[in-house]
């Protein structure tokens, strides 16, 4: 009787789970059509004063955001899904290490924007800081075989991961709202377009804990 209760409903999970990630992924591609690929062409015209002279920064933290926006779409469906495999393994290898490239270019990024736009850099960094900080937790609950604290701290990793994706996808509309100067505007997106999520996140991550008793 409780096998069959539970089928359905972990049925109808996993299709949840695959509607919201293929949503995600149709937003990671457009982001990356957006504003990733036109940095493919090496020259000043394309990456502006602004980012040309910090080129050195920019060009690991993109490649390494872009693999692990797109790396981690797949791990969160083998993990959430319980296919823990050879592939699950290999994807959390290059999952981690293109977090680690794209996180020290986004802190040479966040500390080198002038000091004009302090609120928004700051907003970068700390963003950084709690991309480094929810993987590496991720990377220590696997390693000590604490595997649904692993869970969770990789669904709080992807979602500071695809806060790159959340900037552009909100930032487009509250600007066309003009309910803020432009810059106001990208001083609250670098904080709120990670935290805000996070917070909403987290009831769900402790309800699923607390529904498992």
């Amino acid at each position: 009787m409780s096998t069959r209760n539970t089928m359905p409903g972990q049925r109808s999970l996993r299709w949840n789970l695959l509607l919201a990630l293929s949503a995600a992924a149709l937003a990671a591609i457009w982001f990356i059509d957006q504003n990733v690929l036109h940095f493919r062409n090496y020259d000043l015209a394309t990456y502006t004063d602004y980012y040309w002279q910090r080129r050195q920064g920019l060009i690991p933290h993109i490649l390494g955001g872009s693999v692990a926006i797109l790396s981690g779409l797949v791990q969160l469906w083998l993990g959430l899904t319980g296919r823990i495999g050879a592939l699950h393994r290999v994807l959390g290898k290059v999952y981690v290490s293109a977090i680690a490239v794209a996180s020290c270019g986004a802190i040479y990024l966040a500390v080198t924007i002038p000091s004009l736009h302090f609120a928004y850099g700051a907003g970068l960094l700390f963003l950084a800081m709690a991309w480094i900080i929810t993987t590496g937790m991720a990377v220590i609950s696997i390693k000590k075989r604490a595997l649904e604290q692993h869970r969770e701290w990789m669904t709080r990793s992807y979602i500071v991961t695809f806060a790159f994706v959340t900037i552009r996808l909100v930032e487009k509309y509250l600007l066309r709202m003009h309910l803020a100067p432009d810059t106001e505007i990208d001083s609250f997106m670098a904080f709120a377009s990670w935290a805000v999520p996070l917070l909403l996140a987290e009831p769900l991550i402790q309800w699923r804990r607390l529904a498992r008793g």
